[in-house]
């Protein structure tokens, strides 16, 4: 290790050690920032993000600053927020935000108490990781028409002891998932096959969803086929997160660590949802998040699959069709485990997908050590 490298691992060091509490002087300004921000006059410009290539799958880039001090996290919070709004879009309360807020570095503090604790996961001959992803789209109609989501099954296999790995993905039906849209499903005469629109393109899907159209899987998910960065084999993984310093280190210098707290959450859950790390260094990833500007707790939320979570939130994304989302990690209250990941609609855009449904989403299915063997390929 060389001298810039040394010194980059302490100051992470440092970072990790528990903060001071902040002064009266430094408390003051924070909440001057706060009411200054809610002074009548001021004026926020939202950011559009660029569109490139097939926009619709792809992550949003993040509309707010970057990392900032626990001190004002409160004040800092509140403007991040507002800097997303536009004079039609919903917005939240002072109350609210500072209490969620406060609520999200409780709970990540907490998180990062508990996991710390936790003892390592036994190793085996096959670590696997199933997870379903989904994505909305809005299906012509009677009326208003209605939602229809394509889900692909991925099914993940890697060998602890070579570079092997086994990937499975299973298209799974396309078709509506709450009653009121099943209703209007069977209304339009239950059809199989529909032409949608995403961001202006055409997308043809069937209900068989034999050829299933691009996609992004979710950010918190580390799969061997993926040609994003994210993957590594399972020995690299391990040794990567045996040291919490070095560990940390990595995340921020992740291509996708950068913009606002969006996006810094959305890579960061791919160090704090890693197994293979160690406790201590997932823990060590609890307590950077808990420093993020503009990330709230939301409190329990169910992740696509019905199971109820406590859920991270991040300041609202505008997205290039003009849908506002706002974007939940959803974990496991007891073990901190990541359920999964969803963009939830706050506002409706040109894709017509309405207020409170699931814009995409990603969950768990399995993640764990295996001596079975996987299917052959």
């Amino acid at each position: 290790m060389n001298g810039m490298e040394t010194n980059e691992m302490e100051r992470v060091r440092g970072l990790l050690r528990e903060p001071p509490p902040p002064s009266a002087e430094v408390t003051a300004k924070a909440l001057g920032m706060l009411e200054d921000a809610m002074g009548p006059g001021r004026k926020h410009r939202p950011r559009r993000v660029p569109r490139t290539g097939f926009r619709h799958w792809t992550r949003p880039a993040m509309l707010v600053p970057a990392l900032v001090t626990a001190t004002a996290v409160t004040a800092a919070s509140y403007v991040a927020l507002r800097g997303n709004e536009t004079s039609d879009t919903p917005q939240l309360s002072r109350e609210q935000i500072q209490a969620e807020s406060v609520a999200a570095r409780t709970l990540l503090l907490d998180a990062a108490a508990a996991v710390r604790k936790q003892r390592p996961v036994p190793p085996g001959g096959w670590w696997r990781q199933r997870v379903i992803d989904g994505q909305a789209y809005h299906a012509s109609g009677r009326g208003a028409g209605y939602t229809i989501y394509m889900e692909v099954d991925n099914d993940s296999w890697q060998s602890r002891t070579t570079r092997d790995y086994r990937f499975f993905k299973t298209p799974r039906p396309v078709g509506p998932r709450t009653p009121a849209d099943t209703t209007a499903w069977r209304a339009a005469g239950s059809p199989l096959r529909w032409q949608v629109e995403a961001d202006g393109d055409k997308v043809e899907l069937t209900r068989d969803n034999r050829k299933p159209p691009q996609y992004e899987g979710s950010s918190y998910v580390r799969m061997p086929n993926r040609d994003d960065g994210t993957s590594a084999d399972v020995a690299s993984r391990i040794r990567a997160g045996k040291d919490p310093a070095a560990f940390v280190a990595a995340m921020k210098r992740d291509p996708g660590f950068v913009e606002g707290s969006a996006q810094m959450l959305m890579t960061g859950s791919r160090y704090l949802g890693d197994k293979l790390a160690s406790p201590a260094a997932r823990a060590a990833v609890f307590r950077t998040l808990a420093d993020l500007r503009g990330i709230r707790s939301v409190g329990n939320v169910k992740d696509a699959s019905g199971r109820t979570g406590v859920a991270l939130a991040t300041p609202w994304i505008t997205r290039v069709d003009g849908t506002v989302v706002e974007y939940q990690l959803v974990l496991d209250r007891r073990t901190f485990d990541i359920l999964g990941d969803q963009m939830i609609v706050k506002k409706e855009g040109k894709d017509h997908i309405p207020v409170g449904a699931l814009f995409s989403y990603g969950y768990t299915v399995q993640e764990n050590w295996t001596n079975a063997a996987p299917p052959a390929r």
